[in-house]
């Protein structure tokens, strides 16, 4: 069994790891302290500096103290003997299996520096899809919760304050006005279960996620989202893409690629389709052939993977359809926001102006009785 968590990837369950959870006042480590680690190291070793003196002068420009444990740790194992790979495996939470995978074959071959800056490249692109995810789907989050407040506020606060008014009279009420003080009412006296539904409902929502068969109902439903499934899948196979390139161009067999690429997502359907595909590789099939049977792939890449094939050239395919996602899920995400923006604003506009309209209303008509 693998363990994943979206943006690190950890090794089997029955790999040697090392716990890294901090202690008692100090910081987590962030994906950009690892990233900013990764350049450093790789600029001195670039500069034919060697490992252990790398390590050292890498550890001085460390602030965060419960990295600069682990990486004290690790200066200990390289300078007993234990290679990097060996090293850097034992924190799994920390050091992706694609990373190790990195460093075990440019150990080998002698090119730890350019395996190491091709992968601080890889890992700055693979940042930069997952925040444009993150912002595609914060936007339309932040919206609804304002406007969720706002029609909150006026539902427990404002049209309770024209309810006496209205009270007073014996006026008939516009039937939309009549049903938002309805609707008032329902909440006031309801507040209580209102407020545990709120915080409950996510927390079952995230419990039941956990379940291996809601998580892959979860995952089935939003590839086949409309619009958001097109996005998640373009920026997964960007991700998946560029994983591939960075692993075969470091030497690492095709099988084993995939095996670790797999899990650049914790999408468990993802996850299953490339099981599958690896299984139909090892019984000799053409990896072109078994992604035409998978829904995460389509026509091109297909196309461009049967190309690679031929040519013995599969590290620059994976290179090439990386960057086409990259710059199709941009332009898919300017082309949703573009929809999703104004659409959400007219909501919220044509919520908050319902509840005014429907709250003054009776009272232009007092006004108008008052003045007859």
């Amino acid at each position: 069994m693998t363990l994943q968590i979206e943006g690190f990837v950890t090794l089997p369950d029955n790999h040697t790891s090392t716990s890294i959870t901090p202690m008692f006042g100090l910081t987590p480590v962030s994906q950009k302290d690892i990233i900013e680690f990764n350049r450093l190291f790789a600029l001195l070793l670039m500069s034919r500096v060697s490992i252990v003196d790398s390590l050292e002068l890498s550890l001085k420009q460390i602030k965060n103290d419960n990295f600069k444990s682990v990486l004290q740790n690790i200066l200990k194992q390289v300078k007993k003997g234990d290679t990097l790979a060996k090293s850097f495996g034992k924190y799994p939470k920390l050091f992706s299996a694609i990373y190790v995978a990195n460093l075990q074959v440019a150990e080998e071959t002698g090119r730890l520096a350019e395996v190491l800056t091709s992968y601080n490249e890889y890992t700055e692109k693979m940042q930069q899809l997952r925040r444009k995810l993150l912002q595609a789907s914060l936007y339309p989050l932040i919206v609804l919760v304002v406007a969720g407040c706002a029609a909150g506020f006026m539902l427990l606060f404002l049209i309770p304050s024209f309810e006496s008014l209205f009270g007073s009279t014996e006026m008939h009420l516009p039937a939309i006005t009549a049903f938002l003080l309805k609707i008032s009412s329902v909440v006031q006296n309801n507040l209580h279960y209102i407020a545990a539904s709120v915080i409950g409902i996510p927390l079952i929502a995230v419990y039941s996620l956990r379940t291996k068969a809601m998580k892959a109902h979860t995952d089935y439903f939003i590839g086949e989202m409309p619009f958001i499934g097109r996005l998640y899948k373009e920026n997964l196979l960007a991700r998946f893409s560029l994983s591939m390139s960075i692993l075969l161009g470091s030497g690492i067999t095709l099988l084993d690629a995939l095996n670790y690429a797999k899990n650049v997502s914790n999408n468990s359907v993802f996850i299953g389709e490339i099981t599958v595909i690896v299984k139909r590789l090892t019984r000799g099939e053409l990896l072109a052939s078994t992604v035409k049977k998978s829904k995460y792939f389509d026509v091109n890449f297909a196309k461009l993977l049967s190309a690679g094939e031929e040519s013995a050239e599969m590290e620059s395919v994976f290179t090439l359809t990386g960057n086409h996602y990259s710059k199709q899920f941009d332009h898919t995400l300017e082309t949703v926001t573009s929809v999703i923006e104004p659409v959400l604003i007219i909501l919220v506009g044509v919520l908050v102006a319902v509840i005014l309209v429907a709250m003054y209303l009776p009272l232009f008509e007092i006004i108008n009785n008052f003045g007859v």
